[in-house]
């Protein structure tokens, strides 16, 4: 999870860092001590969480909140201040704040909240992303991910969808419709957090449902309002993404819809199954059997 320190101190921003590394699956990206840099470095970066004070030299950081809320960007916004009174709470509620806490006293709790959003890795993470090394799925090969995902759209009436394989750090979109990127923080993603939770997923409305209402995707670009996927398991079990559609307005599947897009993953899996690479002993019998 990428996270931008805003902080007018120094030792401030130092402590912060520290108590930020005890979490490995954290990742400061950037810091700012004045409101101009904040709002370039924010911008710039696209962090999954800020953490901010209030009090900037020059500068405020409610301004900075504002700012980059105008900009559209979508990251969870923690504030961390001694300058503690509700109108100025209310103030940041306003431009949707995840955490208000005050920063000489509550820092730990602050760092459980961030843990909290980090998305579970699979008791079986080993097998599952040596799983996701052994899939050869070249560029050339996104065109046949992307017709599947069209079919997606289609079928849910979804304005997105994406086929996406979760590897290492990255959430990787082999497939797309509707969406300009191919790839993503892997914990910024909806797959990381659902995928091992059944056969079908279904978020009706991203704004009333507390993983999601204040995600990065949600209060920013794309504004995802509703989703919905389909785990992607190999035949020997390993979960090594998923398939999904979304669309900006809240909605439900029918029936029909979520057996469609589960035939649809499968179509899926089966591509992949087609992809994956002869195990290094194989590779090498193969190699001797053609020499001779």
């Amino acid at each position: 999870m990428n996270v931008v320190i805003v902080e007018g101190s120094i030792t401030i921003r130092m402590q912060l860092q520290a108590l930020l590394a005890r979490e490995p699956r954290l990742h400061v990206v950037g810091e700012a001590a004045d409101e101009p840099s904040a709002i370039e470095v924010i911008s710039r970066t696209q962090p999954d969480v800020v953490l901010m004070d209030l009090a900037l030299q020059p500068g405020s950081g409610l301004r900075v909140l504002r700012a980059v809320r105008q900009l559209g960007v979508g990251a969870r916004v923690v504030v961390l201040s001694n300058s503690y009174y509700e109108e100025m709470r209310r103030a940041c509620a306003e431009h949707g704040i995840s955490g208000f806490f005050d920063k000489s006293r509550q820092a730990e709790q602050a760092l459980e909240l961030l843990r909290s959003w980090l998305p579970p890795l699979s008791w079986d993470e080993g097998e599952r992303q040596a799983a996701v090394d052994g899939l050869d799925v070249k560029p050339q090969i996104h065109e046949a991910f992307d017709e599947l995902a069209d079919l997606a759209c289609d079928i849910s009436g979804s304005g997105m969808a994406a086929i996406g394989l979760l590897d290492h750090e990255d959430h990787r979109l082999i497939g797309v419709s509707g969406l300009g990127m191919r790839v993503l923080p892997r914990d910024r993603g909806f797959c990381s957090h659902v995928v091992q939770q059944g056969p079908l997923i279904e978020v009706p409305d991203t704004w009333h449902d507390a993983r999601f209402s204040d995600h990065p995707l949600v209060q920013g670009a794309p504004y995802v309002r509703f989703y919905a996927a389909v785990p992607l398991a190999l035949a020997s079990g390993e979960v090594v993404g998923s398939l999904c559609v979304m669309d900006r307005l809240p909605r439900r599947l029918r029936e029909r819809q979520r057996e469609a897009l589960v035939t649809l993953a499968r179509c899926a899996v089966n591509e992949l199954e087609t992809l994956r690479r002869l195990p290094r002993r194989a590779e090498q019998a193969m190699s001797a059997a053609m020499t001779l």
